[in-house]
């Protein structure tokens, strides 16, 4: 009985180009959309039971809620 654990795995063809990139492809909407219409994707920051779309303002609830 061989012990895998320690068997090398060589490299997978074609995946030394991107392997390394440090990013991520775009995710393409599960459906096509109609002419006209665009998907965007936003950022919700989270502050305790508040909710911002706003980066800044965000942070000064932080702040506000660190100085209670």
């Amino acid at each position: 009985m061989s012990d895998q654990s320690t068997t090398a795995v060589p490299n997978q063809v074609g995946t030394n180009a991107w392997e390394s990139e440090g990013g991520a492809l775009k995710p393409k909407p599960a459906t096509d959309l109609p002419e006209g219409i665009i998907a965007v994707t936003s950022n919700e920051y989270r502050v305790g039971q508040y909710r911002y779309t706003n980066l800044d303002d965000a942070m000064a609830e932080q702040r506000r809620q660190a100085a209670k």
